[in-house]
């Protein structure tokens, strides 16, 4: 094996930011410091750069950033389409299917992401809880002394289910777990 020495690299601090040369029309100074080779307060790099496979910035194993604390955008969007998909499927089919959307997340999910199996979980737990109020408002409203209350459990249903979701939803963009206040808990 030869060794070729490298030409010398062009000093592009001197040709200002239009690669032009000459000084920076609009009078800023150039950095000082050192060219390519070197990376921040002069210490020198290995031959592949910073960004080398194994070094300080290789991706982990379980999928999350280096240095990043919460989900990846990816899994917050899925939890807000989670959290979304109670209040659509429940307007589709009149309140009665609000829960299916969060268990399917929760089925593909469960074992891949445990930010989205607890929004998926914490989601499905809540609408299962909304659609028995929403039965029993229902069951109260054919009976004749009953009914007042029965439309009250429907009302408050309606309300309860946009709120929280909608809470929960704004809560995932930011990448946190929100916990629905009335659920049982039969998915974690």
């Amino acid at each position: 094996m030869s060794y070729e020495p490298q030409q010398p690299r062009p000093d592009y601090r001197s040709q200002g930011p239009t690669g032009r040369g000459g000084p920076d029309p609009r009078g800023q100074q150039p950095p000082q410091g050192g060219g390519y080779g070197q990376g921040p307060h002069g210490q020198q790099y290995a031959q592949g750069g910073p960004y080398t496979q194994g070094g300080p910035y290789a991706p982990s194993p379980d999928g999350y950033r280096t240095g990043s604390s919460g989900p990846r955008d990816d899994e917050r969007t899925v939890a807000v389409l989670t959290h979304l998909a109670g209040p659509i499927a429940a307007i589709v089919s009149v309140g009665w299917l609000g829960f299916l959307g969060p268990l399917i997340v929760w089925f593909i999910y469960k074992d891949k992401s445990p930010f989205l199996r607890s929004a998926a979980a914490g989601a499905f737990n809540f609408n299962v809880t909304m659609w028995l109020v929403n039965l029993v408002g229902w069951i109260l409203l054919f009976t004749v002394i009953l009914a007042p209350i029965g439309i009250l459990l429907i009302a408050v249903y309606w309300v309860m289910l946009f709120v929280c979701h909608i809470m929960a939803a704004v809560k995932a963009s930011r990448g946190d777990v929100y916990r629905y206040p009335m659920q049982l808990p039969i998915l974690r």
